[in-house]
């Protein structure tokens, strides 16, 4: 007669008589498969002690329960199956809910699961867990790879084994060319664009200096950092030489109208000096005719000697106003030259001022076209980021570096590897252009 064991796991028969030793002994065997507290890891490269858990990882939970009485292997098969640690590092399993994985050994869990399991139902004896990995949770590769992304990890995993699973750093494809050709072309146009900016940076520098009454042209530091090789310095220097020159060329005209000036102001005190000595002749001349007139009323000189006065006085009178006319025009160029001197000073600065809104309008164009080609390489290196990332504005290969963010007692830290260092699951790794070392500023000769 045959008994069936009911319960919340698998139903096991149970045989009297003669079967029993079979029973027994494939019992044994399935114990085999039931190490007590132990977990194991399919990949004989990395040990249950090594191997901490975390967040994505797979695992393979099987539990078993020897009941003497019946000499039988129960299993808990709501317990036996493939779980995924959550993102929060727990397991969600039926009958005991929540367990902590995350941060702990195989083993641990093990542990856990089977205590779980025995205070849970009210068991006597704790139950059997064996966990293993069924699937490791994945590695990140991200940079200046051919295929970054997402990968399978496996135990013993070298960074440059990883590396070459995401196809290697560089360019693989004899098609690339094309694109790292497109590349260097839009390099190319963005470092002529940052040179027209930093020669429309001198210039602006030399129309604020005019505008400003200053007496040298202060250029900024954006233009004063760089480097020998942008050609910044003779930038300056040529937009200096020009600011003198024409500095120059202004005060020598305003010069020249000053000394006419001048000249036209001692014209005018010298015929004011004649104007007053002829004042002065056509008093005594007037004298002189009130006399004859009053000779002539009393009959005691004849008539021409008047005649002759009166014409002196006309002819002083006259002179006179020859030089008052010769004080007003030449007051008129006075006044002219004073015009000339302020046309010479407002042309010096409606010229700076029309540069300027022509500067402005360069400005704004140079910034769209820069705009516009660093699209275009932005573009390319997303299409092709390691072909290139490979090969720099000059034609000559980067060097990169790879380092790797691992989360090391819940926090997250990034170590700078090699390429036989090993990695670990869930580990990112970044590959990298090396920076080149900074460019030594220049100073500015000015």
């Amino acid at each position: 007669m045959r008994q069936c064991l009911s319960g919340p796991g698998q139903h096991v028969d149970r045989v009297p008589g003669a079967r029993l030793w079979q029973r027994l002994k494939a019992a044994f065997r399935l114990l085999a498969f039931a190490i007590p507290a132990t977990a194991l890891i399919a990949v004989p490269e990395t040990s249950a002690q090594d191997y901490i858990l975390g967040p994505q990882d797979t695992l393979k939970i099987r539990v078993f329960e020897w009941r003497p009485s019946t000499f039988t292997a129960f299993e808990w098969v709501p317990l036996t199956g493939d779980f995924v640690i959550s993102a929060a590092g727990n397991l969600s399993l039926p009958i005991i809910g929540t367990v902590p994985a995350a941060g702990k050994t195989l083993e641990q869990v093990a542990d856990t699961i089977g205590e779980r399991l025995q205070n849970q139902i009210g068991l006597q004896k704790r139950p059997n867990a064996s966990v293993e990995i069924a699937s490791y949770r994945p590695f990140f590769i991200t940079g200046m790879v051919t295929n970054p992304g997402k990968y399978s990890y496996s135990p013993g995993l070298t960074v440059v084994q990883a590396l070459s699973m995401a196809g290697g750093v560089g360019p693989v494809d004899p098609n690339l060319i094309g694109l790292q050709r497109d590349a260097l072309s839009s390099r190319g146009d963005i470092r002529a664009l940052v040179a027209e900016r930093l020669g429309l940076i001198a210039r602006q520098a030399r129309i604020d200096a005019i505008l400003s009454g200053a007496a040298t042209v202060v250029y900024p530091p954006e233009l004063t950092s760089r480097g020998i090789e942008t050609g910044a310095a003779r930038m300056m220097q040529e937009e200096q030489s020009l600011f003198e020159t024409r500095e120059k060329s202004t005060n020598t005209e305003i010069d020249a109208l000053g000394q006419a000036k001048v000249l036209a102001t001692n014209q005018i005190d010298a015929l004011k000096a004649k104007a007053a000595s002829l004042a002065k002749q056509i008093e005594l001349a007037n004298k002189d005719l009130g006399s004859v007139n009053k000779l002539v009323s009393q009959g005691l000189t004849v008539s021409a000697r008047q005649l002759g006065a009166n014409q002196n006085v006309a002819e002083l009178e006259s002179r006179n106003l020859d030089v008052s006319l010769a004080i007003l025009k030449t007051q008129q160029d006075l006044a002219k030259f004073d015009q000339d001197i302020a046309d010479v000073r407002n042309r010096y600065r409606i010229n700076a001022l029309t540069e300027s809104a022509e500067l402005r309008d360069r400005f704004a164009s140079n910034a769209e076209k820069t705009k516009t080609a660093k699209d275009l390489l932005t573009n390319l290196e997303i299409r092709a980021p390691a072909a290139i990332a490979a090969v720099d504005e000059n034609g000559e290969t980067y060097r990169f570096v790879t380092s790797i963010d691992r989360v090391v007692d819940g926090s997250v830290q990034s170590l700078i590897v090699n390429d036989n260092d090993p990695i670990s699951a869930g580990d990112v790794i970044r590959v990298e252009r090396r920076e080149r070392p900074p460019t030594p500023p220049i100073q500015n000769s000015n």
